[in-house]
């Protein structure tokens, strides 16, 4: 493509966009970065965790009052997960099981693992089991009162998640691209959206002259105008028609492999709200839009296909 077909495609960048781009890339790139970093610092850690968030967490109690909670309610084999507890017995040690139907493992725990004078529990530890991907309990007692939440393995830990997700966004986004190459006329397209900006310039200045022999040639020019440039557009909704069952298939297929759309697939060092969990953690629905986000802007710049 010779190098007068691909300015239009840079020539009109808006800052705010390239900005935008750039921010996104920047948190894809840190948080494929950092994942093995947290992983590994996850899976040796022998310090006290002091976390106090509650997602991801189902819990079962015998009363309102009475509950446990966990600090992430899926993570991978080696993750230092954090207990918190109500309605235990006061000034008690606790012990912890992990386990399913036919089993419970006893957990090694670490911190401050003894209830305070309310029955509370915070700060006490604890490292995912290297079990396979399935749902577990754990089950949480003082010797008396066993207190219960659900916590999930998945089927790939972090970074293993991380970089199966932005690959399948990367392949979904070069499928996309190909496909737009091949059904729509860029050049076609370019040059349509060249003739509206000049003639919208031309409307703008012969209103603001009160030019009406002008105004009322361009009027003459719009409709046709306006009819070619639907055709052109055309094209881009064929795009999305031949693309967007399959995309969404894959997208499907991905999170039933991987445990559902909520489940946690990367650590952002970047706190986003709604995005970020208040662990740093983030789900494959928002991991996914975001990398989808990123790879798609940066190779329709790579493969010239925007307009």
């Amino acid at each position: 493509m010779s190098a007068h077909a691909r300015g239009p495609a840079t020539s009109h960048s808006r800052p705010a966009t390239r900005l935008l781009l750039a921010l996104a890339a920047a948190l894809v790139a840190f948080s494929l970065a950092a994942a093995p970093c947290v992983a590994y610092a996850a899976a040796n850690s022998s310090t006290t965790s002091t976390t106090t968030s509650t997602t991801q967490t189902s819990t079962t109690a015998p009363s309102s009052n009475d509950k446990v909670s966990l600090s992430a309610g899926s993570d991978g084999p080696g993750s230092n997960i954090t207990i918190m507890g109500s309605g235990l017995a006061a000034d008690a040690p606790v012990t912890a099981s992990f386990g399913n139907l036919t089993f419970k493992l006893p957990l090694q725990l670490k911190g401050d693992c003894t209830t305070n004078a309310e029955g509370g529990l915070a700060g006490c530890t604890f490292l995912v089991p290297s079990l396979p991907h399935a749902q577990y309990t754990v089950t949480v007692s003082d010797g008396t009162n066993s207190l219960t939440a659900t916590f999930t393995i998945p089927v790939l830990s972090i970074p293993d998640s991380t970089l199966m997700v932005t690959g399948t966004s990367l392949g979904l986004s070069l499928v996309t691209q190909l496909v737009t190459r091949r059904v729509v006329d860029l050049d076609a397209e370019r040059r349509m959206k060249a003739e509206v900006s000049a003639f919208t310039k031309e409307k703008r200045e012969a209103t603001l002259a009160k030019d009406k022999a002008k105004l009322e040639k361009l009027k003459k020019r719009e409709l046709p105008m306006r009819q070619e440039q639907a055709k052109v557009s055309t094209a881009r909704l064929k795009v999305t028609a031949i693309t967007f069952v399959p995309l969404l298939a894959v997208y499907y297929l991905m999170a039933s492999y991987l445990g559902g759309f909520t489940v946690i697939v990367a650590h952002s060092p970047v706190p986003i709200p709604y995005l970020v969990g208040s662990n740093g953690t983030m789900a494959l629905f928002w991991w996914y839009m975001l990398s989808s986000f990123t790879v798609s802007t940066l190779m329709s710049r790579l493969l010239h296909t925007t307009p």
